[in-house]
């Protein structure tokens, strides 16, 4: 009887303090019309409103696993719950995602600590925010008051659905017929793993397809699909770690159940992975068979010389059967398809019955060995490592390159991974790079390198000790371990040491109309490159001013419908959002003091904008490619006016670097520049615009250069001094 007065007494008071917010049931919230859908609309007609709506929960709340440093506690939870009528029976547009956070009166993040203590069958009344999140609807809270318990039910069961209710074969999202069961329980039926998703280093997704090969991923919101060598983020979780063993492609589940939530992609524009389903219990996952797991795969050593071989160690497992027969395959001909490398039939180790060794034999320098491991149990069922998706004729493999002078962050980078995830992610690495964006004065704020030469899979993002002590143009040596980080690759350094030489990297230029590359993974060789949109003839413009979340686009035309545009972000800096201070063209001016202080004024971008080219470092988060341009000077010939920029350079100069005796003065210069040699060496000199045109070239100088650089734009410009002995001296001057 207390317990029921209480929860009277809760109700009541909940009247009392929101009695002027209206009441909306989950089904008018989530509603949407056929012709609305048809027309590629999703959006909610509440979206953006206050509103008061009850449901019955389907998911415990302390299961949701979703990190956020933004968040007190360090995560963001998440429940779903079904609307009241009909007793909570899951029907169509009736169930709703629940982010359980609200902005307390600092503006703080917080959780109410009923929120992950609610169970599936509780009764909830939730005052929030109606919102989506790539497409997919949700309500929010809008304080510590908004969201009790009034009761119990009976726990929502699964509806069964197919595949093909939700996406195509090419995992595109089909709102007509999928819209209506956004945020709903339900089980899919006789479906096949496809592939096996690895990434940001201890999770996992795959996909399955049904029987007419429709595609939907299976993804790990939840504690069900956590590895073990996952640490749980929710502080109420029952677990510390995962328990979650993946599948292997080939594997039939008689069914898998969970709740589906909604990734835009196809006709809304975004490139997400469509509808996806989310078991959040063992149990959802209904095994009909599986072919051999083959597990815990290591090399040694991971990057070898030319005078070293390479043990690769592996397990095979059948967990309805025996395992029948082991094979590993390799190749160093590039040319050669998976299916024509050399395989080798392989016995477990002596005194084990399921683990394995292979030697790969020493190869030249620069070799490109491949390699990979198929297995066979004793119903004939054969799985492949890394995978060979049933939609594939060939295999995927493994692979390393020989390096006798080390690692190159190209060996880090360059993944045939679909996630985009490192071949070396969890490995100390040390590698050496040319520092394009540093986290000085008028520059990006983040410590990003690149090989000498750059181009594809050439730069990368590094984080940890010793990152604010380096310079844009110096090489640098950084050891330390490779992570993801939300898809995006980067280095943990230990430790950061100067080579003692300044060297330029030119952009690696790309037009932004080739953004079609976004969903296909193309683009994954840009991340971390220093690069430039631009197109051959014409100009840059904002095509797109305000993306949301900081971010804009451009395109070869102002207009929103061209056929592809390129992100750009900037102005942002947060645990979600790593751009520049220092660049004014911004998507919204309210980053002036959100997110970090501008160090600028800001100007909202606009389609009457145009440039020359947009240089920056390349960026992806949150299913998106986007430039991160470093300053006001990355935007190159652009028609507003922007502040002067005044990078902060090394305390030494070029010419210290460089061991050399060249000085060269005034700088910035107007009509003359003079370079000067103490020792009467003879010189070369060659001076590029930041496009790496060489404007300006004199050879065999003695002792002293009167230069005219009168004719020159005004702007930034290298300089290149090349001595008798081949020497090269670097410098970056300004044109007034």
């Amino acid at each position: 009887m207390k317990k029921q007065l209480l929860i009277l007494a809760m109700f009541i008071t909940s009247i009392a303090v929101y009695g002027q917010v209206p009441y909306v049931s989950i089904h008018d919230i989530n509603f949407v019309s056929a012709s609305d859908l048809s027309a590629c609309n999703d959006t909610s007609s509440y979206d953006g409103d206050t509103v008061r709506t009850r449901g019955i929960v389907i998911i415990d709340g302390n299961l949701s696993e979703v990190p956020s440093s933004s968040v007190q506690g360090g995560a963001r939870p998440f429940i779903h719950i079904v609307d009241t009528a009909g007793g909570g029976a899951n029907t169509s547009w009736t169930s709703l995602e629940v982010m359980g956070v609200y902005q307390d009166a600092s503006g703080a993040l917080q959780v109410p600590p009923t929120f992950t203590q609610v169970v599936s069958g509780d009764l909830v009344e939730i005052t929030g925010i109606v919102s989506a999140y790539n497409n997919g609807n949700q309500i929010s809270l809008l304080d510590a008051n908004s969201f009790s318990v009034l009761g119990s039910a009976t726990p929502p069961t699964p509806v069964s659905k197919t595949v093909g209710d939700f996406n195509d074969p090419n995992r595109v999202n089909d709102l007509t017929t999928g819209e209506q069961w956004e945020g709903s329980f339900v089980k899919l039926q006789n479906v096949t793993v496809t592939e096996v998703i690895f990434f940001s280093g201890n999770r996992v997704s795959f996909n399955i397809i049904d029987g007419q090969g429709n595609k939907m991923n299976v993804s790990d919101r939840y504690l069900a699909q956590k590895l073990p060598s996952y640490q749980t983020v929710n502080p109420n979780s029952p677990q510390t770690t995962g328990r979650f063993t993946p599948p292997v492609p080939g594997t039939f589940y008689n069914s898998i159940s969970g709740v589906i939530r909604h990734d835009g992609n196809g006709c809304t524009g975004a490139a997400g992975r469509g509808y996806e389903i989310n078991p959040f219990d063992s149990l959802h996952y209904d095994i009909g068979f599986a072919p051999p797991y083959i597990s815990n795969v290591e090399r040694d050593p991971k990057i070898p010389t030319s005078s070293q071989t390479v043990d690769i160690e592996f397990n095979i497992a059948d967990f309805d059967g025996t395992v029948d027969s082991a094979f590993f395959y390799w190749e160093d001909d590039s040319t050669k398809a998976p299916s024509q490398f050399t395989g080798t039939q392989v016995q477990p180790n002596s005194g084990t019955t399921g683990d394995y060794t292979f030697t790969i034999p020493a190869k030249p320098d620069g070799a490109y060995i491949r390699y990979y491991i198929r297995a066979v149990d004793d119903q004939g069922n054969e799985s492949f490592y890394p995978s060979k998706p049933v939609t594939q004729t060939e295999p995927n493999v493994e692979y390393y390159f020989v390096r006798d002078n080390g690692l190159k962050i190209f060996d880090i980078q360059y993944t045939l991974d679909p996630s985009g995830a490192s071949p070396l992610v969890g490995e100390e690495v040390t590698v050496t790079g040319i520092v394009t964006a540093s986290t000085k004065l008028w520059d990006l704020g983040y410590l990003y390198i690149q090989d000498e030469g750059g181009s594809a899979w050439s730069g990368i993002w590094v984080v940890g000790n010793d990152i604010a002590n380096v310079y844009r143009y110096e090489e640098v040596t950084v050891t330390g371990e490779v992570q993801e980080n939300f898809g995006m690759t980067r280095i943990s350094a230990l430790n950061i040491n100067k080579t003692g030489n300044l060297k330029f990297v030119f952009p690696t230029t790309i037009n932004p109309q080739d953004s079609a590359g976004y969903a296909s993974g193309e683009w994954e060789k840009w991340e971390g490159v220093y690069m430039r949109y631009e197109q051959s003839a014409g100009k840059i413009h904002v095509s797109q001013p305000n993306l949301g979340f900081g971010d804009y686009a451009v395109s070869t035309s102002n207009s929103a419908n061209v056929a592809n545009s390129a992100r750009v972000l900037a102005g942002r800096q947060s645990s979600s959002s790593s751009s520049s201070l220092y660049v004014q063209v911004v998507s919204d001016t309210v980053y002036n003091n959100l997110d970090g202080q501008m160090q600028v004024t800001p100007i909202e971008a606009n389609t009457t904008m145009n440039m020359d080219a947009l240089e920056g470092v390349m960026y992806y988060g949150f299913s998106n490619y986007r430039l991160l341009p470093r300053n006001n000077d990355d935007f190159v010939g652009i028609n507003v006016n922007l502040d002067t920029t005044n990078l902060e350079m090394s305390p030494l100069s070029v010419v210290e670097y460089n061991n050399s005796n060249f000085s060269y003065f005034p700088n910035p210069a107007n009509e003359i520049l003079h370079i000067q040699s103490g020792d009467l060496n003879r010189f070369n000199v060659q001076i590029f615009n930041m496009t790496g045109q060489m404007v300006i070239s004199q050879d065999d100088v003695v002792g002293h250069l009167t230069l005219d650089v009168s004719e020159l734009d005004a702007g930034a410009y290298i300089m290149h001094i090349t001595d008798e002995m081949g020497k090269i001296s670097t410098a970056k001057i300004l044109k007034q």
